[in-house]
């Protein structure tokens, strides 16, 4: 299948649950007559990327516009799961309306997201459909990440119908997210001649993630293709192969559509990526608690937020209002 061929199946996906979205991508401010503002917690495990600060500006701005305060929890990183634990109960002893929760792990945030639970809290997966492994979310706002690696998987399927040699740039080491897109991915390129040969986890970090993409093309030099979990690790995977001047030659494919990735797109050393659209998640997690704290339950609970297929041939024409915040916001 070409790339014009899966950016059509995307687009014909994206129709198909307009219908299922559609009471939650119209921007509708609530009013607030006189009342005292409610209060959502969002707990993070990293804000840092151009996927958080964009799904970061979707919550703010559509917390003020309805009336709503944020506290604003970032646990620093994948690896500070006791931060995360710590923060998630310091926001349910503060009682909070909701929660927006992206686990750094699952298994681990099982007790304090109970905890939460049993105040009465509202508790809402954030850009993921969970919000701990034995503990169901009231909803949750994400992309697919299942989807997301299987779309990846077509992506490199087209660029290298005849197979070839991968190396992989899985994302934090244990995250959910990353997991999940790379699981999928795999059982997609299966059967085919596309091999990994090179497979390594980092913390979500530029620098980092430039120097394992470095280090992967110098053991392999004549390497087909980087997978990158998401831009972080995308961005450093293309620039990794614009310091070895193997741009083309070595195909990069990763998930978002930040700043740095559609420059290095245009630069001619990334050729496919899978945009999810934070600024629209971060928005609709918001319209989801508004809606739960007026006895609204979202239908279906799980609300998978399209994505959009990005090659060279379509990056001048997408739409970008929904894919990053506005030129120089920051929090």
């Amino acid at each position: 299948m070409g790339l014009k061929m899966i950016g059509h199946t995307i687009r014909t996906s994206i129709a198909g649950i307009a219908s299922v979205l559609a009471l939650y991508t119209l921007y509708v401010p609530a009013v607030q007559a006189q009342q005292p503002k409610k209060v959502i917690g969002l707990s993070k495990p990293n804000l840092k990327g151009p996927y958080p600060t964009a799904e970061l500006y979707g919550i703010l701005d559509e917390a003020k516009a309805r009336g709503f305060t944020v506290i604003v929890q970032d646990a620093g990183g994948y690896a500070n799961i006791d931060k995360q634990l710590d923060q998630i109960s310091n926001l349910a002893i503060k009682k909070v309306s909701a929660i927006l929760i992206d686990p750094s792990d699952p298994a681990a945030l099982n007790g304090v997201v109970q905890q939460a639970r049993d105040a009465g809290i509202l508790l809402v997966g954030a850009g993921v459909n969970v919000v701990a492994s034995a503990v169901e979310p009231d909803a949750a706002v994400s992309s697919s990440h299942c989807n997301i690696g299987r779309e990846l998987a077509k992506g490199a399927k087209a660029l290298l119908p005849d197979g070839g040699s991968l190396g992989v740039l899985a994302g934090p080491p244990g995250s959910f997210w990353a997991t999940e897109r790379l699981r999928c991915f795999k059982e997609d390129i299966a059967g085919t001649n596309i091999k990994i040969v090179a497979e390594t986890t980092s913390e979500q970090d530029a620098a980092t993630s430039l120097t394992r993409a470095s280090e992967i093309l110098q053991r392999h030099p004549k390497l087909d293709m980087i997978y990158g979990a998401d831009d972080v690790y995308g961005v450093g995977a293309a620039r990794a192969a614009q310091a070895a001047d193997r741009c083309g030659r070595t195909r990069i494919i990763f998930s978002v559509l930040g700043e740095e990735a559609e420059d290095m797109m245009n630069a001619g050393c990334a050729d496919y990526v899978v945009a999810q659209q934070p600024v629209l998640i971060g928005r609709t997690e918001v319209r989801v608690v508004s809606d739960l704290l007026e006895g609204k339950k979202p239908e279906p609970k799980v609300i998978n937020v399209p994505l959009i297929a990005i090659t060279p041939d379509n990056l001048k024409t997408v739409d970008k209002a929904h894919l990053r915040p506005p030129a120089g916001w920051r929090p």
